[in-house]
């Protein structure tokens, strides 16, 4: 039994790479394929036979796009057509590639500045909130320990309170109509 879970754990194992290299590979492609699409008359390009040339001309013939290479120095250029397959890597797109990755990179880091100003305030916000929450949770529990009951008394313009503090009752009197 065990020499069976070996064997499965193997050809699992088999299928991954097999899986992983053919993703893999179909990514590349379609890289390749894009970047074959993009090329323009000036871009410095190499062959897969290792020729760097600039292309100078395309067109399209059966059905096949070539391009026009110039390659060479001095009094040794050349001129040459290569079928589109045949151009395997363009020079000067990693700064492209870089300076867009750079403004991604920027942009993703200001719309995180903006969002961690937007938390702070929030936060901020809530921090007052549950501060003035608590606050007024304070007073409600000191009144639930006092009880008051007013009563006003008509005759000598002076007002009775009735205080009960834990438990005992404390009884005084204010005058009502103070001179200063």
């Amino acid at each position: 039994m065990a020499q069976y879970a070996i064997l499965i754990v193997l050809l699992v194992m088999v299928i991954a790479l097999f899986v992983v290299s053919y993703v893999r590979k179909k990514k590349y492609t379609a890289e390749l394929g894009q970047m074959r699409e993009e090329l323009k008359i000036g871009d410095k390009v190499m062959t897969d036979t290792g020729v760097v040339g600039e292309v100078v001309d395309s067109y399209v013939e059966d059905d096949y796009k070539y391009f026009v290479l110039k390659s060479g120095r001095g009094n040794n250029v050349g001129y040459f057509a290569v079928h589109a397959n045949a151009i395997y890597y363009v020079f000067g797109r990693e700064e492209e590639k870089k300076q867009n990755m750079a403004n991604v990179k920027k942009e993703h880091k200001n719309s995180n500045a903006e969002n961690k100003n937007e938390n702070q305030e929030n936060a901020t916000e809530q921090n007052k909130n549950q501060t003035t929450q608590a606050n007024l949770q304070t007073e409600l529990t000191k009144t639930d320990n006092v009880t008051e009951n007013i009563k006003p008394n008509e005759v000598d313009n002076s007002i009775s309170h009735e205080t009960k503090i834990d438990g005992e009752v404390v009884k005084s009197k204010k005058n009502k109509n103070k001179k200063k």
